[in-house]
């Protein structure tokens, strides 16, 4: 059974530290997926850890319903337990298929008690994303990904939730290799090596090239990506304060930073605001941010579901009120609130506690804000990112 590595042992540990509930494991039954449960089953014994795994049935093709029994067989053999999601789709496209596979995973972890869901993604799917993402305007630290640690790119479905990948540091070639020597098999998916999508496409290209050339950019953009991941933590843990209306305040005076940071900084807060995981355009973004930094906006602006507006050093921001989801859905408020009852030792807002610019998207009954806890996951998430991507590449 294979072990992790320093790097990635200290990664699970300081993700996992201070929860209580089991570890959960995406696994397809890919090559990938399979080696993360392979380490991750080693680091479990190890530590005295829990696994779940989650698998899949995702309909896309006719094979995906027995995919899916054969991981939790496999799952159930080594005396892990497991459980199978179903999605139905009604998009057939990559994108809608990743959306309802993040919910999807979100949710059962969450009904398992679990904070944090392992992704077998490896160093070889950065390679080839930081490739896609070049092929259209793009800054080099922006464009590589995934992240060794992130947030649930779903909201709120994926509240509290960490994405942690151990193996990001790994071509893929060598795990499925050591896969293939102990004699495991795997499930081979024809869409991942055929031209239709452009993931596909962008594997043969890589397959194509000198891979060791190709790693040494991706290093380059990762130790960059983390420089600004770092600083973004420190801005949203020291700079920006939520009082208990979810009315945000961040302090926005003397801030050193490029363009590129302050963009992705205001991305967060107004994400936060408006209690959605979908994000304004990046040239809209872009705009704001410098006209924030530039002692604007004076009068009230809205954009991405969100209204800012500068005082003197403060940058107040607050939901729109005419884009606000007015109703509970899984017992949370448009995103940005949830019953009154939900936590122990946190004030509870009252409607008539709530200040004028928070009072047209607010619930009408007591409730607390969860945008605070939101934006210190996301620092966390974005920190513990940082630093691990830095001491992988640190001898690369």
């Amino acid at each position: 059974m294979q072990r992790l590595d320093h790097h990635n042992h200290q990664l699970l540990e300081a993700v996992t530290a201070g929860s209580k509930g089991p570890v959960c494991v995406a696994v397809s039954g890919g090559s990938d997926s399979l080696s993360l449960l392979d380490h991750a089953e080693a680091w479990a014994e190890e530590t005295g850890r829990t696994l779940l795994v989650l698998t899949i049935d995702h309909g896309l093709r006719p094979e995906a319903a027995d995919e899916a029994r054969w991981v939790a067989d496999l799952a159930r053999s080594r005396g892990i337990g497991v459980e199978i999601l179903t999605w139905s789709p009604d998009k057939r496209s990559q994108n809608a298929a990743r959306q309802a596979r993040h919910a999807l995973l979100a949710e059962a972890a969450r009904r398992a008690g679990a904070s944090v869901v392992l992704l077998g993604h490896t160093l070889t799917d950065v390679v080839e994303t930081l490739l896609m993402r070049l092929m259209r305007p793009a800054r080099l630290a922006g464009a590589v990904g995934p992240q060794p640690v992130s947030v649930s790119p779903v909201w709120p479905q994926g509240r509290g939730i960490m994405l942690v990948r151990p193996l990001i540091d790994h071509r893929r070639e060598d795990l499925a290799a050591d896969l293939r020597g102990r004699g495991q098999s795997w499930i081979n998916d024809p869409s991942n090596d055929g031209d239709y999508y452009e993931r596909g496409r962008i594997r043969q290209l890589v397959n194509a090239s000198d891979l060791a050339r190709l790693e040494r950019v991706c290093f380059d953009a990762m130790r960059l990506r983390a420089a600004e991941d770092f600083q973004i933590s420190r801005l949203l843990t020291d700079r920006v304060r939520v009082d208990q209306s979810g009315l945000i305040e961040a302090d926005v005076q003397h801030i050193e930073a490029s363009p590129a940071v302050r963009a992705r900084f205001l991305d967060i807060l107004l994400q936060a605001a408006a209690g959605t995981s979908q994000g304004a355009a990046a040239p809209s973004v872009a705009a704001l941010a410098e006209t924030v930094f530039s002692d604007g906006p004076a009068s009230r602006m809205t954009l991405g579901g969100a209204w800012v507006q500068r005082r003197g050093g403060s940058l107040m921001m607050g939901r729109d009120p005419g884009e606000a989801r007015k109703g509970w859905t899984g017992g949370v408020w448009d995103g940005r609130y949830v019953g009154g009852g939900a936590f122990e030792n946190t004030p509870v807002l009252q409607t008539s506690d709530l200040p004028f610019l928070v009072r047209g998207s607010a619930p009408d009954e007591a409730a607390r804000e969860i945008i605070s806890d939101r934006l210190a996951h996301r620092s966390q998430a974005l920190m513990l990112s940082a630093r691990f991507s830095a001491a992988m590449t640190i001898d690369r």
